[in-house]
């Protein structure tokens, strides 16, 4: 137990591997999760094998923390998407409900076996003489888990972590080993994927770190040169960064610390202390209001982050969709549906980001509004408001003048707190908020009593609990066989990305088949039998049995995914582009792909390339009408998406009007001119208008943007056909023919040119 728990405060700030799709949330969650599983067991085991009793520390946020997680496993029974709310959205892995019963699990192990010195609270040695004086000298014996020696691991950590952010940013890494990719990155850290992430990482450190300082009596001693350095060197790593929100977090994290010390004259011997706090506090103003890094030093590649506008709009919006949305929100986890469902149109308009399906808050409190309701952020907010309220009296009652030892982890929670209302929660980010919790509950030391239940005089019950505890124990390693099988599944899904064709269909379906409950393996495994398709399909003799056993692998794999995960946009936006492309050779493929778009507009109703992509296949189902009010629609949503727009003068070709939709397509081209498709069609229109060398100068311009634009290869060598330019024709159909191998048409073409 105690190596489990010291093993993990000390790696899961630093742990990553390159095996799977996501190097950092991916496994950190399983390194939460197996030494967790592991402490927990080993807890339990050592009451009922060794002590031959339960012993239970009580704490008053105990019960709060129950209530929390219950309202969690609620959210995730009646979620809209049970297997993220289970494992996390895939891709983001740490918004999962095993993610966060393992950190409800940590609280617990740490408040009932962590001590403020190392020792238990009670002394064996003042009992009586009693059985149970034995048994608490056993205790005893073990209980050298301390708040300080957890702390002083994690510092380690903060050490290894700042030196590898140091090492990307100086390009140290790969001059000397063979490193993997992710590690070469400018960006690489091993906190998160983000530079913002260690950015708030790093303003929670030197909140710590301060409060650390301001406990040392003796300045000269060697902890504080280390304490120092570790707030340097994290100060001037936040000043490369220079994220906003970090400075918000230093800055009223060190003012509320500056008005408790002055409220309480904490520091009246010696106040020269608080220059320190001071001193950040001057420089987080100076970062927050100067941008000195995106100023006046390289900026580092940043993450788009969804704005707290919205993020508040969409958490709301989701909390009142429904009855049981107000109580447990969409699901842990499903952030990602409340964001398709949920965007307002301004987005559309306002955000450089609006393709993006966000499947995270710019806030961890709106993330709870909408994915857990109201009655978890109410559960949630009342955990943290009676912790703040036990630490304020613990300090209120401290005389003038002393030090309550666990000011630094208030501090740190604190500034974790408050980071909630400006960023995301990533694993590191929620791990050091429990750890911090828990910790300073354990400092807290008078609140905290203790339940015995002794199995001494009941053989009977110490016979059922140990039955309990087999039945545990096999269930977690049932639990190491599922996710060694899902870690594997990760890796083969990894492998496809480098692979083509039938190698890489081969690694996706294993992947599928070690996991069939990630419905982004089914999605992607589809897509690659279409691609098969779309190729077979280009050759000069294609395959008829290839063809449709990849047509039917793709539908039948994008249906699964849909029907699994019912509620995700991209599966049935899969589908219906699935059907979009292989109408020409499955009968109804056009019909069962508008109802494959209906349902993803249903899903995600404010999406403009939705509505386009079903005003396509309306067209093709000869339903003008209602091609035409969809194109209508996606501009209404965003006014300037250029997709919608050209589909729009496409129908007054189709009309007929063909003047018309020339004037409307050269004034796209006037607001648009670096529009490769918008040049393409406007060449196309001059050709059919008999504007020959209109049409050849248009086409020519995009060819030169784009040269492997094979659409415009071909109209151009038509143009030049006409033009009676046979030379450049047959330059032209031979990049056409460079580009798509094997097509007869151009085959033809170039015979007869050439003769």
């Amino acid at each position: 137990m105690k190596i489990s728990i010291y093993s993990l405060v000390f790696l899961l700030p630093l742990f990553f591997l390159p095996f799977s799709f996501e190097a950092y949330e991916f496994n950190k969650q399983y390194l939460l999760f197996f030494l967790v599983s592991i402490a927990f067991f080993s807890w339990i085991a050592k009451m009922v094998l060794v002590d031959n009793e339960l012993r239970f520390k009580r704490t008053p946020l105990d019960i709060l923390v129950v209530v929390f997680i219950f309202l969690a496993i609620l959210s995730a029974i009646f979620s809209v998407d049970k297997n993220s709310s289970i494992f996390g959205f895939y891709g983001r892995f740490s918004n999962g409900l095993i993610g966060l019963i393992s950190l409800g699990l940590l609280y617990f192990l740490i408040t009932n076996n962590v001590s403020l010195s190392g020792k238990p609270l009670i002394n064996a040695d003042e009992l009586p003489i009693t059985a149970d004086k034995k048994s608490a000298k056993i205790s005893q014996k073990s209980a050298l888990i301390s708040v300080s020696g957890l702390i002083k691991t994690f510092l380690w950590a903060v050490f290894f972590v700042i030196l590898f952010s140091y090492f990307s940013i100086l390009k140290v890494w790969g001059f000397q080993f063979q490193l993997p990719q992710v590690m070469l990155q400018s960006t690489f850290n091993p906190v998160s994927g983000s530079m913002e992430g260690l950015s708030i990482f790093l303003a929670v450190v030197i909140s710590l770190l301060v409060g650390m300082i301001l406990l040392k009596r003796a300045p000269g001693k060697l902890s504080s040169i280390i304490y120092y350095f570790l707030l340097l060197t994290s100060l001037g790593l936040m000043i490369i960064i220079d994220f906003q929100a970090s400075w918000i977090v230093l800055l009223v994290t060190t003012a509320l610390l500056l008005g408790l010390s002055i409220g309480k004259r904490m520091f009246r011997e010696n106040v020269n202390k608080l220059l320190l706090p001071i001193f950040l506090l001057i420089i987080a103003l100076f970062g927050l209001f100067t941008n000195v890094t995106r100023n006046f030093l390289v900026v580092l590649p940043q993450e788009q982050v969804l704005g707290q506008s919205e993020s508040w709009g969409v958490g709301f919006k989701g909390a009142i969709e429904n009855v049981k949305s107000g109580f447990l929100g969409s699901g842990i986890g499903t952030f990602h549906y409340d964001f398709s469902k949920f965007r307002s149109s301004r987005f559309n308009q306002t955000s450089l980001l609006w393709q993006i399906r966000f499947d995270r808050a710019g806030n961890h409190l709106a993330e709870i509004l909408g994915t857990m309701g109201f009655l978890g952020l109410i559960s949630y907010i009342a955990l943290i408001g009676f912790f703040l309220m036990i630490s304020w009296f613990i300090l209120a009652v401290t005389r003038k003048g002393e030090l309550f030892p666990g000011l630094p982890l208030i501090m740190a929670f604190l500034a974790l707190l408050i980071s909630q209302f400006f960023y995301y929660q990533n694993t590191t980010l929620a791990f050091t908020f429990w750890l911090m919790l828990s910790l300073s509950v354990v400092s807290w030391q008078k609140p905290i009593s203790e339940k015995t239940i002794s199995f001494k005089d009941f053989p009977e019950l110490s016979l059922i609990v140990t039955t309990l505890l087999i039945i545990l124990g096999l269930s977690i390693l049932g639990c190491y066989f599922f996710a060694g099988k899902f870690y594997l599944a990760d890796m083969k899904y990894t492998d496809s990305f480098g692979q083509i064709s039938e190698k890489r269909i081969d690694s996706l379906a294993r992947a599928t088949k070690l996991n069939p409950y990630q419905t982004q393996y089914k999605i992607i495994l589809a897509r690659a039998y279409l691609n098969e398709v779309l190729t077979e399909m280009g050759r000069a003799v294609p395959d008829e049995a290839a063809i449709s056993f990849n047509t039917q692998q793709a539908i039948a794999l994008a249906k699964e995914a849909s029907d699994f995960s019912p509620n995700s946009v991209a599966g049935w936006e899969t589908l219906g582009m699935i059907y979009r492309e292989i109408r020409g050779v499955a009968a109804g493929a056009t019909e069962w792909g508008i109802k494959s778009f209906e349902k993803a507009i249903s899903l995600e109703p404010t999406n403009p390339v939705l509505y386009t992509e079903l005003g396509k296949l309306y067209l093709l189902s000869n339903d003008a009408q209602k091609a035409k009010d969809n194109f209508a629609k996606a501009i209404s949503l965003k006014g300037d998406y250029v997709d919608a727009l050209i589909q729009e003068v496409l129908i007054s070709e189709r009309e007929g009007n063909l003047e018309e939709a020339i004037s409307k397509m050269e004034n796209l081209a006037n607001s648009y001119p670096f529009n490769v498709e918008v040049a393409f069609q406007l060449g196309r229109l001059y050709f059919n208008g008999d504007r020959l060398d209109d049409a050849i100068l248009q086409l020519e311009r995009v060819v030169t943007i784009f040269p492997n634009h094979s659409n415009a290869q071909y109209a151009l060598g038509i143009a030049y056909t006409k033009k009676g330019q046979k030379e450049k024709a047959i330059s032209a159909f031979e990049k056409v023919l460079e580009l798509n191998p094997g097509n007869q048409d151009v085959i033809q073409k170039l015979e007869e040119l050439k003769k």
